[in-house]
């Protein structure tokens, strides 16, 4: 559980810890006086240590401690803090249901039980392995003899509920269990709570057999940069929790230091993953127990033990998830069904009436306790989870009505659980981002029945989605952008059309085609473009729509409406100005060789002519076209008009070979000044012009 505002830098005063960059104020105190000579707990290097944050723990709010980084191997400590008490009972009931129902990752619990294989493994130890999940899987998909050691409340309470064999003890190396038996030792992000690791790593070694191979992940120091954002930091930092944040340098160090000659450390974000052993290994961090284990894990135990209300949610939710994630649409069917009737039974919640649950709570300084609570015994804590499954099994089975609903109501739980937990100092991760997919779904699946409210769904959620999720958004609002533009709706959808616009010009210049999602979001920019007037614009986005299609009968009424564009001598005009005005040379190529192909230059106007003398001068340089195209759109213009085309003559004439220069350009200035013009700007354009030409005359007299 963490505390979203228990991070504080430099001076007591700052009241702003949620800066996206927690380094990024020049006055911080770890620059100016925040040292102190200290001995790594992890590499034991003795130096002075620079200060690098200030945190609060969030069971002591009013306290600081002051986290230091080693010069050496760069790992953080805490070296004034206070070990958390974790045989605490404080608020255990609710610590039990946020566990069982959202807390507890028992993907990443299990997997490290495969990173050495799983054969050639009798007996296996974790310690500090808390409700103890893993330890339960090992020995009843495994079949291997597990037990876990751990002195908290939690893991008394998993061993009653699990039944799994369980020491409510401290590891010590003089403990009955630390008896060198142990084929693998597993302890799960423990180190990091620890103040010095010798001991504890001593104690690890000696339950280890000769040939056996401990296993370990904690935080990873290198997360802890000036641009990492409170999200990334807070899972780290902790104080009160974390005492010692390792580097894989670090790591590595004390590993050794305990006697184990072989020693693996992989990076992997924000976790290090380790094993270490006194004889050769093959590790394979990336390998995980085959997931038809931990279905059956999860379904053999939700029968077991589904009367108890937190554990039949924590099963049947991630079960419903397994089946969903494989494809598995009649076995998840019947869990959903399941949880739907056990929750109207618990709760009173139905889910198959997704629009009528609106969970109602405020966060309050006085009786906040109480409304937690109180929400805790009329709701599930993965409700929002569940709701995001069973709208994708709707959607499988084409209910598609029901699944946006059930989306939409996962995406307003899901805000209002991280209300909930935030009170109980506590986050899930997977709350947030379910609840922004849950929205990004609903936009998608609603596109064409409601554009409009699609729309609202992607504005809620950009620029608060992740990286991984910014395609998937492009994606939609393509489709949504698409299913407005193309069926008369336009208006419907004009506030992501910037959004699909930028994503389909990125595209392009990133050198891909257009997927056929983007086609149709081509294709509806075009119909905009046309109305507006501007046809080689969306002449241009038709081709490319047909371009997209796979379908040779998509393509071609892409190419059919693209070539029922006749362009008027206006519209061409208007193309050009505008591919000049924007830099385009490729299209203002085009249409300037369609103008002058297809108009006698008598009948071309003044603006078209100044946009093709514009051409000349600095996309496709010649500039004696460009004068003569200038001089065009000076017969066509008066007042000022008429000076800016001449003054554009000019400027053209400068750029012709010397003889042709000395020969045409004083007669355009010597006109120039006798045509003066109103406007200020342009009068200052045309002295310029003429200093620089009589400097250029004087240079070359007074060499010659």
């Amino acid at each position: 559980m963490f505390n979203r505002h228990a991070l504080q830098i430099g001076p007591s005063r700052s009241r702003t810890p949620e800066k996206a960059s927690l380094w990024a104020e020049p006055w911080m105190v770890w620059r100016e006086n925040g040292w102190r000579e200290l001995t790594c707990p992890a590499c034991h290097d003795t130096h002075l240590m620079a200060k690098r944050l200030d945190a609060n723990p969030p069971f002591k709010p009013r306290e600081r401690y002051a986290l230091f980084q080693c010069a050496a191997c760069g790992t953080l400590h805490y070296p004034d803090t206070e070990v958390f008490e974790y045989e605490s009972r404080k608020d255990a009931d609710l610590a039990r249901k946020f566990y069982l129902e959202v807390g507890a990752g028992l993907d990443a619990m299990i997997a490290p039980l495969a990173w050495t294989g799983t054969s050639n493994v009798e007996k296996f130890l974790e310690v500090g392995g808390g409700y103890g999940f893993s330890v339960d899987f090992a020995a009843r998909e495994l079949g291997w003899t597990a037990a876990n050691i751990d002195p908290s409340f939690l893991a008394r309470t998993g061993a009653a509920d699990l039944g799994h064999d369980h020491v409510s003890a401290y590891l010590q190396p003089d403990h009955r269990l630390a008896d060198g038996s142990f084929d693998r030792v597993l302890s799960s992000e423990v180190i990091e709570h620890v103040k010095d690791p010798d001991p504890f790593l001593d104690a690890l070694g000696a339950a280890l057999a000769p040939e056996g191979i401990l296993l370990l992940t904690t935080p990873n120091a290198a997360v802890v940069t000036a641009d990492a954002s409170l999200d990334q930091l807070l899972p780290v930092v902790t104080a009160g929790h974390h005492v010692v944040i390792y580097s894989a340098k670090g790591l590595e160090a004390a590993l050794k230091r305990a006697g184990y000659t072989q020693v693996e450390v992989q990076e992997s974000g924000p976790t290090l993953q380790a094993a270490a052993s006194r004889t050769a290994f093959d590790v394979d961090f990336e390998a995980r127990p085959d997931r038809s284990r931990l279905q059956s894990y999860l379904a053999d135990r939700l029968d077991a033990l589904g009367s108890d209300p937190a554990l039949f949610t924590g099963f049947a939710v991630r079960l419903l998830k397994e089946y969903v994630h494989t494809a598995q649409w009649d076995a998840a069917e019947a869990v959903r069904r399941q949880i739907q009737q056990r929750w109207l039974r618990d709760y009173g919640l139905d889910l198959d009436t997704p629009g009528g649950l609106e969970p109602h709570f405020v966060r309050t300084e006085k009786g906040g306790r109480r409304r937690i609570r109180n929400f805790a015994a009329h709701h599930p804590f993965s409700l929002a989870i569940a709701l995001y499954y069973a709208a994708c099994v709707d959607r499988e089975a084409g209910k598609t009505e029901h699944s946006v609903a059930a989306f939409g109501a996962a995406a307003r739980i899901a805000t209002t659980l991280q209300t909930v937990f935030s009170a109980m100092y506590a986050a899930c991760r997977e709350t947030e981002n379910l609840g922004i997919r849950s929205r990004l779904a609903a936009a998608d699946l609603g596109a064409d029945k409601d554009p409009a409210a699609s729309v609202r769904q992607l504005r809620t959620v950009f620029g608060i989605i992740d990286a991984d999720l910014e395609p998937e958004w492009f994606r939609i609002a393509c489709r949504v952008y698409a299913a407005g533009t193309l069926t008369g709706r336009a208006s419907k959808v004009a506030a992501i059309e910037p959004a699909v616009r930028g994503h389909l010009e990125n595209c392009l210049e990133a050198g891909a085609g257009l997927t056929p999602g983007e086609g149709y979001a081509a294709a509806g920019l075009a119909s905009r473009l046309a109305e507006n007037g501007q046809k080689q614009q969306a002449r241009r986005w038709l081709r490319l729509a047909a371009q997209a299609m796979p379908d040779p009968r998509e393509k071609a009424v892409f190419t059919h409406r693209s070539e029922a564009l006749d362009d008027t001598e206006e519209d061409l005009g208007r193309a050009l100005i505008d591919a000049v005005n924007q830099q385009d040379e490729p299209t203002a190529r085009h249409v300037a060789e369609r103008i002058v192909s297809n108009a006698d230059r008598s009948d071309i106007t003044s603006p078209v002519a100044f946009a093709l003398g514009l051409f000349h001068l600095n996309m496709a340089p010649d500039p004696l076209e460009a004068m003569s195209w200038f001089g065009v759109a000076a017969e066509k213009s008066a007042d000022d008009d008429r000076t800016k085309a001449l003054l554009h003559q000019a400027i053209a004439a400068e750029r012709l070979p010397a003889d042709d220069r000395r020969r045409v350009l004083p007669n355009l200035l010597s006109q120039l000044q006798k045509e003066p013009p109103h406007d200020p700007l342009l009068g200052s354009q045309i002295g310029e012009l003429t200093a620089r030409y009589s400097a250029q005359s004087g240079t070359r007299e007074a060499a010659g």
